[in-house]
């Protein structure tokens, strides 16, 4: 995997993953903030991490490679940050389907989100000569799966954002 060229500079490999350490801190540590504030970070970090990930190459492979292990961890998560948002969790997707809307969550994007970037996180724990693993993960996992939720969840932090909800 590591022999895959990755087309970002050293400045933006280092604010990819500073940004990344920062968001799954404010997860791990959503209590220890003011709810405004916390999804204020949220909503400034994420666009971040999307600019940087969109200049790493197209992956090469066409299969997912993801299994979810971590389903139980998943859904607390998930159930403690539904519960924190409240009425600003679900937003509309796309346009209405006559009697068939359809909704997304908040709460769902930003814990996939966490979840997928730990993955890199950790595999840059303890040896950083792992950065090019933990890159090809988060490109491939953007473009295979955690991209829209990213781009979701953006776009709804705007509108909470424009609407003074943040």
């Amino acid at each position: 995997m590591s022999g895959e060229k990755i087309s970002i500079t050293l400045n933006q490999r280092q604010d990819l993953y500073l940004n990344a350490k920062r968001y799954c801190y404010l997860i791990e540590n959503i209590d220890e903030f003011e709810h405004p504030v916390w999804l204020s970070e949220i909503s400034h970090i994420l666009p971040c991490i999307h600019a940087v990930i969109g200049l790493i190459d197209q992956p090469k492979r066409k299969e997912s490679l993801f299994a979810v292990s971590d389903i139980d961890e998943r859904f607390e998560l998930f159930c403690q940050l539904k519960k924190l948002l409240g009425e600003m969790d679900g937003y509309e997707i796309g346009e209405e389907l006559l009697d068939n809307e359809l909704y997304g969550s908040l709460s769902g994007d930003l814990t996939d989100l966490y979840f997928e970037i730990k993955r890199g996180l950790e595999l840059l724990r303890f040896d950083s000569s792992n950065l090019p693993d933990a890159l090809n993960l988060w490109r491939d996992g953007f473009y295979l799966h955690w991209g829209s939720h990213l781009i979701n969840a953006e776009k709804h932090l705007h509108d909470l954002r424009v609407h003074h909800q943040i």
